[in-house]
Order: C-alpha cells, then structure tokens, then sequence
C-alpha cells in the first residue's frame, strides 16, 4: 500500500489546480470579463456598510470600518471555503458517478473532494477585493501587525473548521436530497448573516449561527476579540470549539461516506 503524506497531498491538490486554472484561461477574454465582474462582491459590501453608516448611526458598538473589517472578511472566509468545497458540483459529480473515478486514488476522500471539485475560479476576485478593503480599514483603525496576525491565524482555524462542516453536510445534503440547492441556499444565507454582528439579531439567532451552523467561529468572534468586545479567555474557548468542530465534522464526513452509494449505478 503507497503511504501519502501530507506533502503528496499538497502536490495532488495544486497540480488539481494548476489543471483548473489553464481551462479556466482557455477563453481568456471571457474569463477576465467574469473575474472582473466578480470583483464587485466586495466592492457591493463595502457601498452597503457605507450607505449604512450615512443614513444611520450604524450598528451598536460597532464603528464604521470595524463593519468594513467584519464584512470584508466574511467575504473572504466564504470565498476561501467555496473555492474549495463546491457543494454543487461535490453532489453532482457524486449524483452522476463521476466522483467514483477519483474515489480510486491513494487519497484521502476529503482531500479528493476538495482537490478536484473546486469552486469557481472568479471568486479569486472578490477575495482581493476584499483585502484590499480589510486592508484599508485596518490601516485607519491603526492596528498593530501582531492584533492582525491573531486575529487572521484565528480567522483560519475557524474558517477550517467551518469547511470541514460544510464538506461534512454536502455529502449529508447528497444522502438526503441527492441535490445541491440546500446547501447553495445555506452558502448564501452564511454570507448574508456573517456580514453583520450577530448580536443584532437576537440571542436565538446568535446562538444558532455559533453552534449548529458556526460561521461566528470564523468571522464575529475573531473581529470581537481584535476589537476588545470578549476576553482572552472567552477566544480560547472558542479556538478550542473550532477545533472540536473540526474533529467531529472530519470524522462524520467518513461515517457519511462509507455509506455512499454512487448515482451513476
């Protein structure tokens, strides 16, 4: 049996995407014209927070570019996550049996997900975009390099542990409805919610979004912490729930998985 280590891995996943992006560039106008037009996502978050902020007194508690630094980098997370895990093209390939071919590789089964199955590749767009805007906030915020990089290398472990979540309820998607639209539907709803403080819609809400579907573990309570709203102690409950979510979703995506049954015959 041929050992993969993490290395093999990392090789399989960029060599995936190195084929992706020469297709993608195959009509090189038409591909520049849809990264172009996906660089307005981050653009349309940025004028919402800013219209936001000229009618009203915006959000309580929260000033005007610490919403830009919450809605850029909601923008990102989900950018990140759906370049990597495509619901809909996940359950399609594994609804028509084109995912069984891949099944075949000496990879792990999350690995080959999320190596082959990738996200459109505009949404490279709308991630600078949004770093840019990040950027440009935090510099008139004046944040120190060090509250940044906490709250970035934050940001990635909530951002994993969220994916694994979602890889983990695609393929329950696929076994329950053997169809892509929930989990579109759920994708959206995330990028809606993770744009605003979760505080504002309410404790039932606020707790829904932090648990059972934990886009807060990512986004809200990383820029919480950077902008002194919970203790130290609170953020290293929550890295330590992050990485629970993680674990739990890694290992039900398995279970999930040994009972897969391809669409294809």
């Amino acid at each position: 049996m041929v050992e993969i280590t993490l290395i093999d891995s990392i090789k399989y996943y960029l060599i995936n995407q190195v084929y992706a992006w020469k297709s993608f560039f195959a009509y090189r106008t038409d591909s520049l014209l849809w990264l172009f037009y996906s660089a307005f996502t981050g653009i349309f978050s940025f004028i919402t927070i800013t219209v936001i902020y000229n009618v009203s007194s915006g959000f309580p508690g929260w000033s005007y570019y610490q919403m830009l630094i919450l809605s850029s980098t909601v923008v990102m997370v989900i950018d990140a996550i759906e370049y990597n895990v495509n619901s809909v093209s996940v359950i399609g390939s594994m609804r028509r049996g084109m995912l069984d071919i891949q099944m075949v590789r000496p990879y792990g089964l999350a690995t080959i997900m999320i190596s082959t199955q990738s996200g459109a590749k505009t949404l490279i767009s709308s991630f600078a975009t949004s770093l840019v805007i990040f950027t440009y906030a935090a510099l008139k915020l004046h944040l120190s390099l060090a509250y940044i990089i906490t709250f970035l290398g934050i940001v990635a472990i909530g951002t994993y542990a969220l994916m694994m979540f979602l890889l983990m309820l695609t393929v329950l998607s696929y076994h329950l409805f053997k169809r892509g639209m929930f989990m579109e539907g759920l994708i959206g709803t995330l990028s809606m919610v993770g744009g605003y403080p979760l505080s504002i819609f309410g404790t039932i809400i606020m707790l829904l979004f932090s648990i059972l579907v934990p886009i807060g573990i990512a986004v809200y309570y990383p820029a919480e912490l950077m902008f002194g709203k919970i203790n130290v102690v609170f953020s290293l409950a929550i890295i330590l729930f992050s990485l629970a979510v993680a674990f739990v979703s890694y290992k039900l995506f398995y279970v999930l998985m040994r009972h897969y049954t391809s669409g294809g015959g």
